[in-house]
């Protein structure tokens, strides 16, 4: 006698659930005969390219990374076709004979060859080609290399290395086999640049394959299609899954059909918008964030293609701690010895910078921000902002990875990241008091007053930012947020302060530290002081999903 433990019920409750996900679907589709992707037949031909030279190596690298986007996508079976190249004017032939091959359909397989120009197809190969949902033909329209000579400084000498760049333009034409017609085309461009002719090639190849996915995914052709086969609260179960390419993160909108008016024609308008959640080998489970109608069961899926990205032009406040320094920062030469007693007015070589920074405890902030979705709840973040203070104006580069909880349109965030500051003043003038030179010796470097000589005074700082927003999504392109964040950085102590000629042959530059002997501490100057941004900050933020 074998008694029933917890794990066997587990296990035939899970086995039941799967079994009804599979009856729900195959009585859906059923009952309500709406369009489901499935997967279909895809011949590439290989790169068409007329007189170019270019090197075997290099045509099978396209040849082989076309076809890797077309298998990577998931939703074809790939047929390879890459020793089969047919040029642009004789497409229109192909296209005609696979008309005649349909219309007829009464040819014998493997008896006979196709010619397309000079190009022959083989008569079993054709036959497959014919019966296959569509037709890919890469033609390239460019192909520039260039090379030239650079001149590099050498332990021996100046020596003189080439450079290689690449620029090309693949046309991509797709024929609908089922019609026999030429149904959509792309264009797709690169450029790569390498001392190596082979790197350079390389390199232009994959900036322009780069963008094919998404260019792909954009054709009404290639768009995944699929029905609600169940629907819970804001949950939502469709057809296919991860099988077909499909990934958390996706977005889906929703079709309803409606009556037009009193006229009795019935359209589908948009009504809905679903993003994956969780993937299965053969079904998806996608959240719904916007419902405009009554969504149920039956109702249509289509995909949204897109890369997935989201820019933000955010603006806001944050605390700061910036003293008040309106005064001026003394420079001296090299030379000068200051003692305890001396006269300010008896100094005779001297420049001088004017600072005229206020105190400020809040600086208006202005962010641009880049986020990454990195499946359905989590996303890469990378923000640039400007902390808008004069003279002092900060430059913040901050990069991390957030979590978001979604509810209907609503949507919560939560964020870290780490930085780093760059603050600084950018040139300022060097005014002169009585020099009795034209030069000033700064730090080793003779500095030469007629060339209109500036300063440059900047410093950083390095932390961490973490900080929560709500965001309220409009439409499946665009949404408003708003947010708080708490920043932890080092305060700046240590400032550096550049000097450089602006005009004349060869012009001389230094940079010394705040603490410099060349720095004067006087009562009437204190010099550069110790500068936070630690605290809060409040942004709203308008988003564009890409």
């Amino acid at each position: 006698m074998r008694l029933v433990g917890d794990e066997d019920v587990k296990m035939k409750i899970n086995v039941l659930i799967v079994l009804s996900i599979f009856v729900i679907i195959a009585i859906s589709i059923a009952c309500f005969g709406a369009e489901v992707s499935e997967k279909q037949d895809i011949a590439i031909f290989g790169l068409t390219y007329y007189n170019y030279s270019i090197p075997s190596e290099i045509l099978g690298y396209i040849d082989s990374s076309i076809s890797n986007v077309f298998i990577n996508l998931k939703r074809f079976n790939v047929l390879g076709y890459g020793n089969y190249r047919i040029e642009e004017k004789d497409i229109d032939e192909f296209i005609e004979r696979i008309r005649e091959i349909k219309a007829k359909e009464a040819y014998e397989a493997g008896t006979y060859d196709e010619k397309f120009g000079t190009v022959v197809i083989k008569g079993e190969d054709f036959e497959k080609i014919v019966n296959s949902f569509i037709v890919v033909i890469p033609t390239l329209s460019n192909y520039t290399p260039t090379v030239r000579r650079i001149e590099i400084e050498t332990e021996r000498g100046k020596s003189y290395i080439e450079q290689y760049n690449v620029e090309l333009v693949i046309d991509i034409t797709f024929i609908d086999v089922k019609r026999g017609v030429k149904a959509e085309s792309i264009r797709i461009s690169g450029s790569g640049t390498s001392t190596s002719f082979r790197e350079a090639n390389k390199e232009a190849i994959d900036s322009a394959i780069s963008t094919l996915s998404y260019r792909i995914r954009q054709l009404e052709s290639f768009k995944i299609r699929s029905i609600i086969i169940e629907k819970r609260g804001d949950r939502v179960i469709f057809q296919p899954g991860k099988n077909f390419g499909i990934k958390p993160g996706d977005e889906y909108e929703v079709l309803i059909k409606k009556e037009l008016g009193r006229t009795g024609k019935i359209v589908e308008v948009p009504s809905g918008l679903i993003r994956v959640k969780k993937v299965f080998p053969e079904y998806s489970e996608g959240k719904l964030l916007i419902k405009k109608g009554d969504i149920t069961e039956g109702d249509k899926l289509v995909e949204i293609a897109k890369l997935g990205i989201t820019i933000g032009f955010t603006g806001g406040f944050m605390q700061v701690d910036i003293p008040d320094m309106n005064y001026s920062i003394i420079l001296v030469d090299d030379l000068y010895r200051y003692t305890e007693g001396t006269v300010l007015e008896s100094l005779s070589n001297y420049y001088y910078i004017k600072l005229n920074q206020k105190e400020r405890n809040y600086a208006p902030v202005f962010t641009l921000d880049i986020q990454k979705s990195l499946g359905y709840r989590f996303k890469g973040i990378l923000d640039i902002s400007g902390v808008v203070n004069l003279p002092l104006f900060g430059i913040l580069g901050e990069a991390g990875f957030g979590a978001s909880f979604y509810k209907r349109r609503l949507s919560l965030t939560i964020q870290g990241e780490g930085g780093f500051l760059y603050m600084t003043t950018f040139r300022k003038p060097l005014y002169d008091y009585n020099l009795l030179f034209d030069t000033l010796l700064i730090g080793g470097e003779e500095i030469d007053y007629n060339k209109d000589p500036v300063a440059s005074i900047y410093g950083t700082s390095v932390g961490l930012r973490g900080g929560v927003s709500l965001d309220f999504l409009f439409n499946h392109g665009f949404s408003l947020s708003f947010g708080a964040n708490y920043r932890v950085y080092t305060p700046i102590k240590r400032w550096s302060i550049l000097i450089e000629e602006t005009s004349g042959s060869n012009p001389s530059s230094v940079t010394i530290e705040s603490d410099s002997p060349n720095v004067l501490e006087l009562p009437e100057s204190e010099g550069m002081k110790m500068v936070r941004i630690s605290g809060y900050e409040l942004r709203c933020s308008l988003k564009l999903r890409f």
